[in-house]
């Protein structure tokens, strides 16, 4: 059979060179695809991806792909699924016949709902699709019932159906790596904030799931208590890692943590040291509570030059309300180490939390100027589906389950503060961070340091950015 494969950009709300980009899609490959390619191929099927956050995709060029491929599947995100919805109708106008499977975190956390949102879909995927794809083929072909399939939702006559209860993968070591060579045509990795990563640029992910269990963040432990963290072995991970660097010259870890397991990096680590393998690698996912001299000095050596952290608040409260479980003393410290190791140091930072007030604001932008970030991601704080505060705020029917992600407004009885003043605030953050002195300086000589023109350029576009402007 002939599968095609489809994902869509998925969008953030404040894009542009000073929040979140654009999408995510056109920034990294979508390895969710690629982990379901594999194994189609492996098991002699053949696969076409297209990315519709990295290409610009004609009526002509999806008509043509639709007319030789026997199904469809599509990547579906939350807050893209009328987007989703759209192409799938577009799909099914085109080949009524074809079978559209949908999968992704809308699916995971919506389920049966997903069909709903996209109702020219077939069959959706509840969770981890590699096993699930092959059974679904066997349905395709007749040769099985698809109620007997587990983790699904379908449609037929009598409605919307559940197959047998979804089976988590355990043994990650089990799984192909990607078929990276479906989006060779892609250009990934360009980074709309001052990074450069270097090219030809991929992505891997070493764990599934989180040991840790923020409030606020939108995870599938939430709906589906199996789903527990898990991690593939050093020395699978040290195999892939020599196939990329055959091909490639820089790779970004996006595992939620990637140094959750100190053993296991340290050997991975280790391995690449004495392999002297000299990938560029970005550990996009990692908590401040790992950092470590003897871990970040060997990170240093093995080619690590990015560390993403999500520090959140310079309130201690707000932290241990978010159930972030470290505290500001171990904020300052991961950041001067990540500093001393001359790490392109990135955090996240959110504003307007339910307790907060202005005061917790205002200590969070005091907070913010005084690390010496070389990025900061700030945005307002958001009732995710799928996370503890959206769950609670449903369950007090502050919230519709309808609404899929929600704002803070104290207008709405969410918080203490209305959105028009978060804003504000957010303005605020933007300006003090990015113009304050200490920043525009350091960024400078690290930028002659490092001779790095492009941060260099970058700076400069910080600071003739519309943005900017239209916060001044």
């Amino acid at each position: 059979m002939h599968f095609l494969l489809l994902t869509l950009a998925e969008e953030w709300e404040q894009p542009g060179i000073l929040g979140h980009p654009p999408n995510i899609t056109s920034i990294f490959p979508p390895l969710g695809l690629l982990n379901i390619g594999a194994v189609l191929e492996e098991n002699g099927h053949s696969v076409e991806i297209i990315d519709f956050g990295s290409e610009k995709v004609t009526k002509e060029l999806l008509e043509k792909n639709l007319k030789i491929s026997d199904a469809v599947g599509m990547s579906v995100y939350t807050n893209t699924y009328k987007k989703s919805a759209e192409l799938a109708n577009f799909i099914k106008e085109f080949d009524p016949k074809i079978p559209l499977i949908i999968g992704g975190p809308h699916c995971t956390f919506l389920k049966a709902g997903s069909l709903k949102d996209i109702p020219k879909a077939d069959i959706a995927v509840e969770l981890e699709g590699e096993h699930v794809i092959l059974e679904i083929i066997k349905f395709l072909e007749r040769k099985e019932q698809i109620s007997a399939i587990p983790g699904i939702f379908y449609r037929n006559s009598d409605g919307i159906k559940s197959g047998k209860p979804f089976k988590i993968i355990q043994n990650m070591d089990s799984l192909p790596f990607p078929a990276r060579h479906l989006v060779e045509k892609y250009d990934y990795g360009n980074f709309p904030y001052g990074y450069t990563a270097k090219k030809k640029f991929t992505s891997m992910l070493t764990s599934r799931g989180c040991a840790y269990r923020c409030r606020f963040c939108s995870r599938y432990s939430n709906v589906i208590q199996e789903y527990g963290f898990r991690q593939r072995s050093a020395e699978n991970v040290i195999e892939e890692l020599l196939l990329i660097n055959e091909k490639y010259r820089s790779v970004a870890i996006v595992d939620d943590n990637f140094l959750a397991d100190k053993n296991r990096s340290l050997k991975i680590f280790d391995f690449l040291i004495k392999a002297g393998i000299e990938l560029d690698i970005m550990i996009v996912g990692a908590r401040v509570d790992t950092a470590n001299k003897t871990l970040y000095e060997k990170m240093k050596k093995a080619g690590v030059s990015y560390i993403s952290f999500g520090i959140e608040s310079g309130n201690q409260d707000v932290l241990d309300y978010y159930n972030k479980n470290v505290t500001l003393e171990q904020i300052r410290k991961a950041i001067t180490l990540g500093r001393k190791m001359n790490f392109f140091l990135s955090s996240s930072f959110i504003f307007g939390g339910p307790t907060e007030t202005k005061k917790h604001l205002e200590n969070t932008m005091k907070f913010m100027r005084s690390l010496p970030l070389d990025v900061a991601v700030i945005r307002p704080f958001y009732y995710d589906m799928g996370s503890e505060f959206w769950n609670e705020a449903v369950k007090k029917g502050k919230i519709s389950e309808n609404e899929y992600v929600v704002r803070v407004d104290s207008n709405r009885g969410l918080g203490n503060l209305p959105i028009e003043d978060v804003d504000k605030y957010l303005k605020k953050a933007y300006r003090g961070f990015y113009f304050n002195p200490r920043y525009v300086f350091g960024q400078v000589f690290r930028a002659l340091k490092n001779k790095d023109i492009l941060r260099l350029k970058y700076n400069l576009k910080v600071a003739m950015s519309s943005q900017l402007k239209n916060i001044l």
